[in-house]
């Protein structure tokens, strides 16, 4: 027994059981296993650990403790002109905000100004809104602008309303005529337009111009024109009515009821006249006969002088330029105007006329060899019948 029990001893001692090294080895491999099963595992989202209200209030409990330093406005703004990204929203009062908008209007920069006047705009009361604007002409300017490249005309006009600025209203109307080909889309903005603010435009003579211009707008649509001006439809209508072998009724109406300008009328008859080369319409519009001594007449408001210019500018023939000569009273006003357009035979003519040989020799040598003028000179000199005053 002795022998057995020391055998005994000896193996288990040799095998040494030993359970806190079991429960460590037990220990470490579940560590293991943990250990492993994070490092497989992706990271996981902050919202399964903890919830959104829960971090807000954390978050908000770390903006609240650290300190915003706010700089001054015209800091700011200095920062904003070297491009850098500035928070407007930390300036809170009035005072700083004015501030802010005149340092971006001395530096004068037009994005910085803007970007002012629009949080200007998103944190004032509208009335304090405006009445600073008003008292800041630059920046309205802007401001219009602005609104101009957003086709936000219904803005634009109360910006012109509540800063006194009733002068630009008119602006508005011409505006809302830009990029729009369509007549009856056109006629609908103007005439909104008309409804809403042309009680608020400041000169009679605006809401005079813009009912004739709807009325003008009218008659297209009515008649399916599309000229863009009242010119350009009057120079239509003289060709259309003159080439169909009409009258001028059809004319003379259009004038009177669009209230045309004489000069403006007559210049169009003018051009329209040369361009169609119809000469003797040209010369029954223009002249007339005087009663007592039966010499034509210029019959036009246009100038002499410019009349005759705007004549020769179409290259009409020679005896129509010498007719309207004929009929300008001031003897050296037509043959300045002669000798600029080289109607030679006037001038001929003229000094024959007067018995002015010594001008006449002194002309040939501005007269083409071989020329009706050259052998009108040479005719008139060797005329014996002709007593020369010189």
């Amino acid at each position: 027994m002795g022998s057995n029990e020391d055998d005994f001893w000896n193996q288990s001692s040799s095998s040494r059981l030993n359970f806190f090294d079991e429960e460590d080895e037990s220990t470490l491999s579940e560590t293991d296993v943990f250990g492993a099963i994070l490092q497989e595992n992706t990271i996981l989202p902050i919202h399964s650990i903890i919830s959104n209200k829960c971090l807000k209030i954390i978050l908000d409990d770390t903006d609240s403790a650290v300190e915003h330093v706010v700089l001054e406005p015209e800091e700011t703004i200095r920062r904003m002109f070297h491009g850098e990204n500035c928070l407007l929203n930390t300036y809170r009062t009035l005072e700083n905000k004015l501030q802010m908008l005149d340092a971006a209007l001395d530096i004068g920069d037009g994005n910085i100004i803007i970007s002012v006047i629009l949080f200007l705009n998103q944190t004032l009361n509208s009335n304090i809104f405006f009445t600073q604007l008003s008292k800041r002409k630059v920046a309205i300017k802007h401001y219009a602008n602005h609104i101009i490249e957003n086709n936000d005309f219904q803005k634009l006009a109360d910006l012109y309303m509540a800063t006194g600025n009733i002068f630009d209203l008119k602006d508005i109307y011409c505006l809302l005529s830009k990029d729009t080909s369509n007549q009856g889309v056109l006629y609908k903005k103007l005439e909104q337009f008309h409804i809403h603010h042309s009680q608020n435009l400041y000169y009679a003579e605006d809401k005079l111009e813009i009912q004739e211009n709807m009325s003008f707008i009218d008659f297209q649509i009515k008649n399916k024109f599309d000229t863009k001006s009242i010119i350009e439809q009057l120079i239509n209508l003289c060709e259309t009515e003159w080439e169909k072998g009409n009258g001028d009724e059809t004319i003379l109406n259009f004038k009177k009821q669009f209230k045309l300008d004489e000069f403006q009328y007559e210049w169009v008859v003018l051009s329209v006249l040369c361009k169609m080369k119809n000469w003797d319409k040209l010369l029954s519009t223009f002249t007339k006969t005087a009663f007592l001594t039966k010499k034509r007449a210029l019959k036009s408001v246009i100038k002499p002088d410019l009349f005759i210019i705007g004549l020769g500018r179409h290259n009409p023939p020679d005896n129509i330029m010498q007719q309207f000569l004929s009929c300008i009273g001031d003897a050296s006003k037509s043959l300045y105007l002669a000798e600029k357009f080289k109607i030679h035979m006037y001038i001929v003519n003229y000094y024959v006329e007067q018995k002015d040989k010594m001008s006449l020799l002194k002309y040939m040598d501005r007269v083409e060899t071989g020329s009706p003028a050259m052998y009108a000179i040479q005719s008139s000199v060797n005329n014996s019948d002709i007593k020369w005053k010189n």
